[in-house]
C-alpha cells in the first residue's frame, strides 16, 4: 500500500493530502515553468489526464537531476526542485508504456523525495523525511492503486507510521490486504502478552510458505516452522518460527506484498511474497528515540465464565492473565561523507507474564512460593551503510543481529526454567552497476538462524512430597501433585545459509512494432543444517516405595506419606545422549521473464528452474501475465495471469530422523538395585526425498477508474499439490526395517489444497476536505473459499483420513479433502482504512474498520449416516456470529526547535470492546475470545 508520492510499486494511483509548511526554496527549473508558491495549491480537482495519460518512455540510468530532465521532455510536464535537493541523487533507468506518475515514481524510488501535481503541467519535488522531520510541509499522500497486473500492494513509510502500530512486526501491517488471512488465535484474549510476529497466509498456502525477504535476501527459517509454543517444554523438540528475523518496522522504509502474478525473479513459496525493504540513510544528521508501552490493567479480557478461575490461577504460556510489554527504539542516522551514508538502528520488546508457578488446586503453599514469571524479548541491532561509488555504482551493506529469548517453565517444580532462543544474524552486501547493456545487481548474503534451548538443567526427576523434598504440597496424594526438579536438557537447533544472486534488468529494445523489457538471473544457495543435543539428558520414571537405596541421585530414602513414610526410588531412567544430527544442502535456481509492450496490450511471460540436493529434484515453473489498457489511457485495465509456484520443503522432515534414535532405557527392580543393561529406543522417523509442493494459479481482473475512484476487481483460483504430510509408514505399504519402530511415522506428498479469492478494493484518488482537515480512504473487500487435505505437516495423518474417504459435511456428502480450512479461512472481510490529517492540532487520525464472518468451528460429532450402502462420518460446521473490530491510532507531534520534536502517539484497539469468537474447543465446547479494547502509547523525540 502506498500513499505518498514516491512510489516503489509500479502504477500506484495518487491522493493529495497536504500535511504542514512548505519552506520558501530557491528553484532549479528543469523545464520552463511558473514560479512556485511557498504554499502549494489545492491539486486539481478537474484535469489530472497529464498525469494518467499513458506513454512511451525511454529514460537511462543516470544522475537523478539529468532522468528528471530527459522526463519532462517525454512526459510534457514541467518540472521543479531545489537544486541541492538532487546533488549526488541517482536514478534507475525507466522504460515502457506507463502514466507520468508511475515514471516519476520510478525515478524517484530511494531518494527520499516526494513530488506535487499543483498548475496543471507543473510537478515540483521536494524531501520530507517523515522519521525524522517535524513538518512535513504541504505533502500529499497517496492512496493505493493496484497494478503490476494486479498482483502486488505495497506499504510504504507514510502507512507504516501511520496506522496503529501495536506489536510494530511486519506482519500485522498485511492486515489490510484483501488476498491475506490471518491465524484465528492472533488475537486471543487468553494471550496478549506475546510478541511473536503474527503467522498470515496468502491465498490459501500454508503459513510456514510464505518467502520473507529484507532488502532482496531470504529470512526465512525453515528448521520447523509448524511447531508451536507447546514444544517449548516437550522432551525433544523446540519451537519454531517460520519469519526467522522479527524485524521492528520502524527499520524499515516499505514492505512489498506479492500476493499473484508473481514474477519469474522470485521463487520458494507457495502463498506469497512479503519483502521488507529498510530504510537509506538521510543527507543530515538525524535522530529518534521513544518507548512504547501497553499492559494487562490497559486491556479489557474476554474470558468465558466457566475458565475464568482456570484463567487467574494460571501456570502456562496458553493463560496470561497479566502481563507489561515495553517497546524502545532508537535511530541515528545520517551521511558521513557526500557519497557515503549510515544508519544505526536499536529496538528492543520486551514482555513480563507473571503466571503461577504450582496449580493453585493442588499447591497450597510451596516452599519456594506460588508466583513465577516468564519473559519475551525480541531485540534488533541493525547497521547500514550505503556507498555511491560512481555514478554507475553504488554499494550497500547491513549487519543485523536479531535474537529472540521466550522463558518457560515446567509447572510444579524448582529449577525448571527454560529459554527458547530464535532469531539470529544476517549479513549482506550488494552492488548495484548500470552497465551499458543493463543494471546489473549482485548480492552476497549470509545468516544464522537458531531454534534453540537452554535449560536450567540436565535431568528431570518428578518427586513425591517428603522432608527433603519438600517444595510441593504435603500430604498430597493425586499421582499427578510433585514435587519435581529440574528441566529436560540444552538443544542447539541452527541453520546457516550462504546466498549469491545475481540479476540483470536489460536495458529495453524494439522489434516489430513491441517493446522488450528482459530481466534474467541466477540465484545460489548453500545451506547446513542440524539438531544438536548438546549433552546428556536424564529423567526417571516408574517411581516406586523403597527401604533402602544404592545411590542418592534417583533414590531418597526420606519417608513420603505418598508411600505410607516409606522411601522413594525411579526404576526406570529415560537417557537421552548427546549427539548431532546434520546434513548440508545446494539449492541453485535459473530465471528470465520478458515484458512485452504491444501498443496497448502488455504481456509478461517467464520460466524459473529451480534445483536442489535436498529432495533431488529439479522443477520448471511457468509465470505469465497480461494487461490490456482497453482505451489506451491508463483508466481501463484487464488483467490475467497463470503461474505456478513451486514451495520449499522443511529441514524438520531430515532432523526428526533420528532424533528418538538418541535415547535408551535403563531398568531395575527397587531402590537397592543396580540398573540392569541399557535398551536402545528404536528410530520413530524416516526421512524419505519428496516432491516439491506446488500451487498453480490463474487470475482474472479489472481495474476501473470511474469517478475519480479506482475500482479493482480481482479473482484467483489456486489449485495445491504434492503437499507433505506425515503418516504412519505402514498406512503407506512401508513396512519398518530392524532400526524402526514398527509404528515408525513418515513423510508422503499426499496433501492438496484448492482456494478461491474474489477481491474488491476501491480507492478514492481525491481528498476529502472538511473543516481544515483533509482526509483519504480506502475500502477492500473480499470473499475467500479454502479446502484443504490436512493441518500441517507435523500432525499425524490417520489411515482412514489417509484414504480421503466420502464424509457429509454440513449435510452434504463429499470427500474428506473438500473440508473448508479450519484456520485461516473467514469466508469475508471488509476493511476501511481512513487518514485524516488535522495541521492546526498538528495530529493524525488513522482508522482500521474490519468486519469479519464469524468464526467457523468444523468438527467430527462422532456420528455416522449411510452413504451408498456404507456408513460414512458426519462432520458440521458451527458459525459464530461476524466480528466487528475498530482500530486507531492518534499521532501528535509538538516541535520544539528546528528539525526537533516531541511526538505521542496513542493507539486503541477493538476501540468499541466487541466481543468476539476466534476459537471453539471440541471437547468443552468453550469458546476463546478475542481480546477486548486495548491501549498502547508511545512517547518519543526527534531531532
Amino acid at each position: 500500500m502506498n500513499l505518498n508520492g514516491k512510489s516503489v510499486a509500479r502504477g500506484y494511483g495518487r491522493f493529495y493530502l497536504p500535511l504542514r509548511r512548505l519552506g520558501g526554496i530557491g528553484l532549479l527549473c528543469l523545464t520552463p515553468l511558473a514560479p512556485l508558491p511557498a504554499w502549494a495549491a489545492t491539486p486539481p480537482q478537474d484535469d489530472e489526464a497529464p498525469l494518467e495519460h499513458q506513454r512511451h518512455f525511454e529514460i537511462p540510468a543516470q544522475s537523478l537531476a539529468s532522468a528528471l530532465l530527459v522526463f519532462g521532455q517525454q512526459s510534457g510536464l514541467q518540472v521543479s526542485a531545489d537544486s541541492e535537493l538532487l546533488e549526488g541523487l541517482r536514478s534507475p533507468a525507466v522504460a515502457g508504456r506507463m502514466s507520468a506518475w508511475d515514471a516519476l515514481d520510478r525515478l524517484l524510488q530511494g531518494s527520499g523525495l516526494h513530488w506535487r501535481y499543483g498548475e496543471p503541467n507543473l510537478v515540483s519535488l521536494f524531501r520530507v523525511d517523515l522519521s525524522n522531520a517535524v513538518s512535513a510541509g504541504d505533502m500529499w499522500v497517496r492512496a493505493p492503486r493496484i497494478r503490476n497486473f494486479q498482483g502486488e500492494m505495497d506499504f510504504d513509510r507514510e502507512i507504516i507510521e501511520r496506522m496503529p502500530a501495536g506489536n510494530g512486526d511486519i506482519t500485522s501491517l498485511l492486515k489490510m490486504n484483501p488476498n491475506v488471512q490471518f491465524d484465528d488465535a492472533q488475537l486471543s484474549s487468553k494471550t496478549p502478552g506475546e510478541i511473536d510476529p503474527a503467522n498470515v497466509s496468502i491465498n490459501g498456502a500454508k503459513y510456514w510458505q510464505n518467502l520473507f525477504l529484507v532488502d532482496g535476501v531470504g529470512m526465512n527459517n525453515d528448521l520447523d516452522p509448524a511447531a508451536d509454543a507447546s514444544s517449548a517444554v516437550s522432551m525433544t523438540d523446540v519451537p519454531g518460527r517460520s519469519q526467522g528475523l522479527a524485524l521492528d518496522t520502524d527499520l524499515l522504509e516499505s514492505v512489498k506484498v506479492l500476493d499473484s502474478n508473481v514474477p519469474a525473479s522470485y521463487g520458494g513459496f507457495n502463498g506469497g511474497v512479503i519483502e521488507a525493504n529498510t530504510r537509506q540513510p538521510s543527507r543530515e544528521l538525524h535522530g529518534k528515540v521513544s518507548a512504547q508501552m501497553s499492559r494487562s490493567e490497559w486491556t479489557r479480557y474476554h474470558i468465558d465464565q466457566r475458565d475464568q478461575q482456570n484463567f487467574e490461577d494460571s501456570t502456562s504460556y496458553a493463560n496470561q492473565p497479566e502481563f507489561d510489554r515495553l517497546v524502545l527504539r532508537s535511530t541515528l542516522e545520517g551521511h558521513v561523507t557526500d557519497d557515503f551514508g549510515l544508519l544505526l538502528n536499536y529496538s528492543s520488546k520486551r514482555s513480563t507474564i507473571p503466571l503461577k508457578g504450582y496449580n493453585a488446586n493442588t499447591y497450597d503453599a510451596p516452599a519456594e512460593g506460588m508466583d513465577k514469571d516468564q519473559t519475551r524479548r525480541i531485540d534488533n541491532y541493525y547497521l547500514k551503510g550505503v556507498w555511491q561509488a560512481r555514478e554507475d555504482l553504488s554499494f550497500e551493506g547491513a549487519l543485523t543481529y536479531a535474537p529472540q529469548d521466550n522463558r518457560y517453565f515446567i509447572v510444579n517444580g524448582r529449577d525448571s526454567m527454560l529459554d527458547i532462543k530464535s532469531g539470529g544474524y544476517q549479513a549482506n552486501l550488494r552492488a548495484i552497476w548500470d552497465a551499458s547493456l543493463a543494471e546489473v545487481t549482485q548480492t552476497v548474503a549470509w545468516s544464522r538462524m537458531d531454534n534453540s534451548r537452554d535449560s536450567e538443567k540436565d535431568y528431570f526427576k518428578g518427586w513425591r512430597w517428603s522432608p527433603e523434598k519438600n517444595w510441593g504440597a504435603p500430604g498430597a496424594s493425586s499421582a499427578t501433585v510433585l514435587s519435581s526438579e529440574g528441566n529436560y536438557g540444552d538443544i542447539e537447533q541452527r541453520q546457516t545459509t550462504w546466498s549469491y544472486k545475481l540479476n540483470a534488468d536489460w536495458h529495453p529494445w524494439q522489434v516489430l512494432g513491441s517493446q522488450h523489457k528482459v530481466q534474467t538471473g541466477l540465484e545460489l544457495t548453500r545451506q547446513n543444517a542440524y539438531y544438536d543435543r548438546l549433552e546428556e539428558f536424564r529423567y526417571g520414571s516408574l517411581l516406586k516405595a523403597t527401604s533402602t537405596c544404592s545411590e542418592s541421585d534417583w533414590c531418597s530414602l526420606s519417608p513420603t506419606p505418598y508411600f505410607a513414610g516409606k522411601g522413594q526410588a525411579f526404576t526406570q531412567l529415560n537417557v537421552y545422549e548427546a549427539g548431532k544430527i546434520e546434513f548440508d544442502t545446494t539449492a541453485w535456481a535459473l530465471y528470465a521473464q520478458d515484458e512485452i509492450a504491444i501498443g496497448r496490450l502488455t504481456l509478461r511471460p517467464g520460466l524459473r528452474l529451480d534445483g536442489d540436493d535436498y529432495m533431488d529434484k529439479k522443477t520448471l515453473a511457468p509465470r505469465f501475465a497480461a494487461e490490456y489498457d482497453l482505451f489506451g489511457d491508463g483508466r481501463t485495465r484487464f488483467t490475467g495471469g497463470a503461474n505456478r509456484y513451486y514451495g520449499r520443503n522443511m529441514f524438520a522432515y531430515r532432523l526428526y530422523d533420528g532424533r528418538s534414535a538418541l535415547q535408551y532405557k535403563l531398568t531395575r527392580a527397587s531402590g537397592g538395585a543396580d540398573w540392569g543393561s541399557p535398551v536402545r529406543t528404536l528410530n520413530n522417523t524416516r526421512f524419505n526425498q519428496l516432491d516439491i509442493p506446488y500451487d498453480d494459479e490463474w487470475t482474472l481482473g479489472i481495474s476501473q477508474m470511474l469517478w475519480s475512484t479506482e475500482f479493482a476487481l480481482k479473482y484467483v483460483h489456486r489449485d495445491g499439490h504434492d503437499q507433505i504430510i506425515r503418516t504412519q509408514g505402514r498406512y503407506l505399504g512401508q513396512p519398518a526395517s530392524d532400526d524402526l519402530s514398527t509404528s515408525y511415522y513418515t513423510y508422503t506428498n499426499g496433501g492438496s489444497s484448492e482456494s478461491d479469492i474474489l477481491s474488491l478494493t476501491i480507492t478514492p484518488q481525491r481528498r476529502f476536505e472538511l473543516a481544515g482537515t483533509s482526509s483519504l480512504l480506502q475500502l477492500a473487500l473480499d470473499w475467500t473459499d479454502v479446502t484443504s487435505s490436512n493441518v500441517d505437516y507435523a500432525t499425524a495423518v490417520s489411515e482412514t483420513d489417509l484414504a480421503d474417504p466420502i464424509i457429509q459435511y454440513d449435510g452434504k456428502f463429499m470427500r474428506y479433502s473438500e473440508r473448508p480450512a479450519d484456520n485461516f479461512n473467514r469466508p469475508w472481510t471488509a476493511r476501511l482504512t481512513t487518514i485524516t490529517e488535522i495541521p492546526r492540532a498538528n495530529l493524525t487520525w488513522s482508522n482500521f474498520l474490519r468486519y469479519r464472518a464469524g468464526y467457523r468451528q468444523i468438527l467430527d460429532t462422532g456420528k455416522k449416516v449411510d452413504y451408498q450402502g456404507s456408513p460414512v462420518e458426519v462432520w458440521e460446521e458451527e458459525d459464530q456470529s461476524a466480528a466487528l473490530t475498530w482500530d486507531l491510532r492518534l499521532a501528535w507531534e509538538q516541535p520544539t526547535a528546528k528539525d526537533q520534536a516531541l511526538f505521542v502517539n496513542l493507539d486503541v484497539f477493538n476501540v468499541l470492546d466487541k466481543v468476539s469468537v476466534s476459537s471453539v474447543n471440541n471437547s468443552s465446547g468453550i469458546p476463546t475470545y478475542e481480546v477486548g479494547r486495548q491501549f498502547w502509547v508511545e512517547v518519543g523525540y526527534r531531532f
